[in-house]
């Protein structure tokens, strides 16, 4: 099977990457010249354009940054749809709006092409395993149909519902992975300041209710988990700018299912803070960076 793969940027690379390893063809595009050249070294063929990946390939998947490039990438001039004929099949990766999923998905259906969503988690380093967790939305033969090339990006792809759920699952998601990361850091600092060991506070909390896959995985604290981005020069797995949409995603749709959300726009306003002071391209645990103590003059 051939794929096309439009967008081969931090999280495309490495997926295509995979799929290249795993015996599938791939016909590459991105806007950006560097990330196409790397989408090359990788052992992609290069496309001129959206629609040219398209008409080469038996399968598209798309990863985006947001929904505004989904909706342009697949409807926009030399769009995916220029190059897709009545029953191919589209399956876009991006984490965006459940919204936009189902607008283009509606536009595609116009044409006779289908399409799912199948936004993932676990960040480049899961990306570059091929161990990522991929939420799926879409009717069951469409899931089933590009479950081969899923599965040669992802250990976990799970069918959630109609198009659109997947996305709804990653946001939900992220939500509580925005809202630990700033927690922990939080906490982490305010022992920090107390002068109690963040190694001995780490083991202390693993083994109580506190415990939470950010601290396992990506702790914020530098030295703690040699993986972590933190320990890395906190080398995004995750950019604080993305983390930050996603929880604007998910705060947006609470509004309009009139839930009312507390602690997810307290925690986006952090990370838009922490990105207003030069982190919003590291990993969103830098949010742990953001959150230093005030000076000694400081009145509180």
């Amino acid at each position: 099977m051939n794929v096309g793969f439009v967008g081969t940027g931090t999280m495309g690379a490495p997926m295509l990457g995979n799929l290249v390893k795993k015996g599938f063809g791939v016909v590459a595009y991105d806007v950006a010249p560097a990330a196409l050249a790397n989408a090359e070294k990788r052992g992609a063929t290069r496309a001129e354009s959206a629609a040219d990946a398209a008409r080469r390939s038996d399968l598209v998947i798309t990863m985006l940054p947001s929904s505004s490039h989904i909706e342009t990438a697949y409807l926009g001039k030399n769009g995916i749809a220029e190059g897709l004929t009545a029953g191919r099949l589209c399956v876009d990766m991006s984490t965006v709006d459940p919204a936009a999923s189902r607008r283009v998905a509606q536009s595609l259906a116009a044409k006779g092409v289908r399409f799912i969503d199948a936004p993932v988690s676990g960040g480049v380093p899961r990306a570059e395993e091929g161990t990522l967790a991929i939420m799926v939305g879409g009717e069951a033969r469409d899931v089933e149909e590009a479950r081969p090339a899923l599965i040669a990006m992802g250990a976990n792809v799970i069918h959630v519902g109609a198009v659109g759920s997947g996305e709804v699952a990653k946001l939900c998601n992220n939500l509580i992975a925005g809202v630990s990361a700033v927690a922990v850091a939080e906490a982490f600092r305010i022992a920090e300041g107390f002068g109690v060991d963040a190694g001995i506070l780490t083991d202390v909390i693993s083994k109580s209710s506190g415990n939470t896959w950010v601290m396992q995985f990506m702790h914020p604290v530098p030295g703690i988990v040699a993986k972590s981005a933190s320990s890395n020069d906190y080398t995004p797995g995750f950019m604080t700018d993305l983390m930050a949409k996603d929880l604007g995603l998910a705060v947006n749709a609470a509004r309009e299912l009139r839930v009312p959300v507390v602690v997810a726009p307290a925690a986006q306003q952090v990370l838009r803070l922490a990105s207003s002071h030069g982190l919003g391209r590291r990993d969103f645990t830098s949010v742990y960076l953001f959150l230093k103590p005030s000076g000694e003059q400081a009145p509180v």
